[in-house]
């Protein structure tokens, strides 16, 4: 009972404090000018700067910044760690993070001035146009490249100690935070430990030590919920650069982190005891060195060694549901592997939250090699292994080469409306069969939305490459087995308004409102299709599968789309949540599936 009631104070206090970032009111232009807000940034309102900074067209400057009497600045400005000393003209926005803003005589915002982590002082009568809103708590960030990602997730920071040294551009952070999301095997991770940046003009250290520990068995101190993650960064370069690293580390990681957010598979997890993502352990180091260049492209090599080990799923506490119990966490391969990974990001989207126009393409190919203690289960004839053993000792090599892609065009065919188009493909390359926490499956809201997540449909299932019987895959923990995988997306979206009391003259680029309730909104119609398959191999068993007939190909043929599953449907999307309907049309007598989204399709 005391374990209980502590998990339910834990929980409690991490979605306090991830609320109260959205209860600060806008006080007029004068109560800003003299007092900063108290309380943490709003979440909308750090997301919008966060927009502000990575836009192509905004001028931004990292340190202080002065505009002269004469001078003008015809679009945004943001400054970053710095601060503003404005006395000419700015016809954009102006956003200042972390610094004061001083405003003299004479001086003219054309639009709305936003400070976070700062004050503002001007004479008795600023001539700002838009909007003044001060708050005096620091803008929270991490960097990815050149990009700035606020943090603002549900799972977020529930506290930190933050020393800042201006003069030499150092700052040193005790953190007590969440890792990833909650789960079934680790509850809510805690992370506890320092981290130390440096910065002298275009180059930045970054260092961190941080000890995990898991709640998913209550509060308990024992190895299971114990773990640490280390990391050293040089990186040189402001646009365009290299970076050099290294990482030493004992976490729990996800499987097919490619569908659906953290965010998403946590609340699924904490509310309603869905977990949607299987999980195994990981121990060890690896080093990489990386070239980036604009807002968020960049070319990645790694290599390392690490101990893969299984891991079970817990009882940790949800909120709704709790007398239903946990799918099991499946079985993965344990022993010892060395991993090369090349990875790459290519990044054109106007807006990575609220893409109107671009592409995005990433890609990656790990090849691993090792020594297997043990290999985790799957169903019958998947793996060509020997029979009668379970788990299947393997003290002999083995050596795979995978790869996986995600590519996305966003294209707008006018001011209100948008086709988007994304195809995502992966498996297998070459070598042995692949481990199972590398393996795959298309099934899910993020990928057929119209079949139910991971359910069998028949004895050999193209979505999970399931053999066998239902009752047999659920006792496994419903893995995903696929070594090759392909999904096709499709979606038209276009803007709405609702206004059912009033004028509609005032909504400018706002889509959808309720009396005096607006924010942007888009109906939604897509379609979807992919599938799973194998690679075709000699078995060792004498006796073959029948079950495998529908779902191996040889290594050099994709299966007809005639096998493909097919879903369409339609909705809502509201960005940061949409509301939707899909139907499998590929197979008949499956019912429609509604579902919600904390975030956008693709």
């Amino acid at each position: 009972m005391k374990q209980t009631m502590a998990r339910a104070v834990l929980m409690s206090a991490a979605m306090w404090t991830a609320a109260m970032g959205s209860v600060a009111m806008s006080p007029s232009a004068a109560d800003a000018q003299r007092a900063g807000r108290l309380g943490s940034v709003p979440r909308d309102v750090a997301l919008e700067v966060t927009r502000l900074f990575n836009a192509p067209s905004t001028r931004r400057v990292r340190g202080d910044f002065t505009l002269a009497a004469a001078d003008t600045l015809r679009g945004d400005l943001a400054v970053l760690n710095g601060n503003a000393r404005l006395a000419g003209v700015v016809y954009g926005d102006v956003v200042v993070l972390n610094g004061d803003v001083f405003l003299q005589d004479g001086a003219r915002l054309e639009k709305s001035l936003t400070v976070l982590g700062g004050t503002f002082e001007a004479p008795d009568r600023p001539n700002v146009v838009g909007d003044i809103r001060v708050w005096s708590s620091r803008y929270r960030y991490r960097e990815d490249a050149d990009t700035l990602i606020a943090e603002t997730d549900f799972f977020a920071r529930w506290s930190r100690w933050v020393r800042d040294d201006r003069e030499n551009g150092a700052e040193s952070q005790l953190f007590v935070t969440t890792a990833h999301t909650y789960n079934r095997v680790e509850g809510l991770p805690i992370l506890v430990g320092p981290r130390f940046r440096l910065r002298a003009e275009d180059t930045r250290v970054r260092a961190e030590v941080f000890g995990i520990f898991r709640t998913g068995d209550g509060i308990e101190w024992k190895r299971e919920n114990l773990g640490h993650q280390a990391l050293l960064e040089l990186r040189q370069g402001n646009r365009a650069g290299v970076a050099v690293g290294g990482k030493l580390f004992d976490v729990v990681d996800a499987m097919e982190q490619w569908q659906l957010t953290d965010t998403e598979v946590g609340l699924n997890s904490f509310l309603f005891t869905r977990d949607y993502r299987d999980y195994w352990q990981r121990h060890g180091g690896e080093g990489y060195v990386a070239l980036f260049a604009g807002r968020a492209s960049e070319l990645r090599a790694s290599y390392g060694e690490e101990r893969w080990s299984a891991r079970r799923a817990r009882d940790p506490w949800t909120l709704f549901n709790s007398d239903l119990a946990w799918r099991l966490n499946p079985t993965a391969d344990e022993g010892v592997l060395k991993r090369f990974t090349l990875s790459a990001v290519f990044d054109t989207r106007t807006s990575s939250q609220r893409p109107r126009s671009g592409w995005f393409l990433r890609g990656e190919f790990e090849r691993g090699t090792g020594t297997y203690d043990t290999m985790g289960e799957l169903t019958p004839g998947v793996r060509p292994l020997p029979t009668g053993t379970t788990p299947i000792p393997l003290n002999e090599g083995v050596t795979y080469s995978r790869a996986f892609f995600d590519l996305r065009r966003y294209n707008r065919l006018g001011p209100n409306a948008q086709l988007n188009l994304r195809a995502v493909f992966g498996g297998w390359v070459n070598g042995d069969p692949l481990p199972v926490q590398r393996r795959l499956s298309v099934s899910g809201i993020d990928a057929l939305p119209g079949f139910d997540f991971r359910r069998m449909t028949g004895t050999s299932d193209v979505g999970t490459c399931a053999t066998g019987s239902e009752e047999m895959y659920a006792s496994l923990g419903r893995p995903a087995q696929c070594e090759r995988m392909a999904l096709l997306q499709a979606e038209w979206k276009g803007d709405f308004r609702l206004n059912l009391f009033g004028d509609d003259s005032d909504y400018g680029d706002r889509r959808w409102g309720l009396g005096r309730v607006r924010a942007d909104g888009a109906w939604v119609v897509f379609a979807n299709t992919g599938r799973g398959w194998l690679i075709d191999r000699p078995s060792p068993s004498s006796v073959p599968n029948p079950d495998l007939g529908a779902l191996a190909f040889d290594k050099n043929r994709v299966p007809g789309f005639d096998t493909w599953r097919t879903d369409i449907g339609g909705g809502f999307d509201f960005g940061d949540f949409g509301v939707y309907i899909a139907q499998a049309v590929s197979q008949s007598g499956l019912s429609p599936n509604v579902y919600v989204r904390l975030s956008r399709r693709f």
